[in-house]
């Protein structure tokens, strides 16, 4: 996982350069536009410089941690309801259809980057915008499965869960469940079938949060987080499935997280440990054998 990320990070820097770069180059543009009374060209680049400025704003603290985290503030896409999320993606494939206009008639570029674009836009609309529409919570059943299994204590109330499987009885190395409860941040990650790590942190001990879009497009998400004790957790959600959305549970974690800070401050006495690693079963009727803590 942290060669991942920092992979991920790496990208990110290039991305950053990527925009400063366009930045310059349409302002220039922009400049020589109105020099020359191109009003066309100013305002294509004037559009193009603006784009460059709203995604390094957007990409601002995503190769590391920064600021600490105020409750009910920042990640307002994920802060919005199913609808919202899907009209501000509706926007965004309409831009990314005007894009394509620009392309053709105006800049005469070629094919390849024409693709480029109608791929991300349908990745959108069959992939993400799919995902949020369906993405399910667990039955009781289900998070009873959890209670039995060590994941998740029967006086938590859960909030949203995240997995890349349907059933527990089919899981593999490297699949993974992530559940906020009212209480802590909770992944489980498969080591092999029947085997996996749980690492928990307790939600009024987080102080820095990360989400960063990975893939292509943006397909899927890296979520990191921080406490006051500066242990990190970080959270790769793939995002294949169309029943599990990686916006919805994040939508949930900080939800959950803005009630546990505004709650009180960081209690070290509290029930459950600030950070702590466990090995579990997936099979209940080994349950007990495998709960020794790995770090506290």
């Amino acid at each position: 996982m942290e060669e991942l990320v920092r992979s991920i990070q790496k990208k990110m820097r290039f991305k950053k350069v990527v925009c400063w770069l366009a930045i310059i180059m349409f302002g220039l543009c922009t400049l020589v536009g109105v020099a020359a009374q191109e009003w066309l060209l100013t305002l294509l680049s004037l559009g193009m410089t603006v784009l460059g400025i709203y995604a390094l704003t957007l990409m601002r603290g995503m190769s590391k941690f920064t600021k600490e985290y105020q409750p009910g503030k920042g990640y307002g896409y994920y802060r919005r309801t199913v609808q919202q999320k899907l009209r501000y993606l509706t926007w965004a494939q309409w831009l990314a259809g005007a894009f394509i206009i620009l392309m053709i008639f105006v800049f005469d570029t070629r094919p390849t980057s024409f693709l480029i674009v109608i791929l991300a836009i349908l990745t959108i609309q069959f992939s993400i915008k799919k995902r949020i529409k369906n993405h399910q919570e667990p039955d009781a059943a289900e998070l009873d499965g959890f209670v039995r299994m060590g994941m998740i204590s029967p006086q938590e109330q859960p909030i949203g869960v995240y997995k890349d499987f349907v059933h527990l009885t089919h899981t593999f190395r490297g699949n993974q469940i992530v559940i906020v409860t009212d209480k802590r941040l909770i992944s489980v990650f498969v080591e092999e079938q029947g085997r996996a790590v749980k690492t928990e942190m307790l939600l009024s001990g987080i102080n820095k949060v990360r989400v960063i879009g990975t893939g292509f497009q943006g397909k899927g998400i890296l979520l990191s987080v921080s406490n006051r004790d500066h242990n990190e957790l970080h959270i790769h959600m793939v995002g294949k499935s169309i029943f599990f959305s990686p916006e919805q549970f994040i939508g949930s974690l900080l939800r959950a997280l803005d009630t546990a800070l505004k709650i009180g401050t960081y209690r070290t006495e509290e029930t459950f440990p600030a950070y702590q690693q466990t090995r579990i079963s997936l099979h209940p009727s080994e349950q007990g054998l495998l709960h020794k803590s790995t770090t506290a």
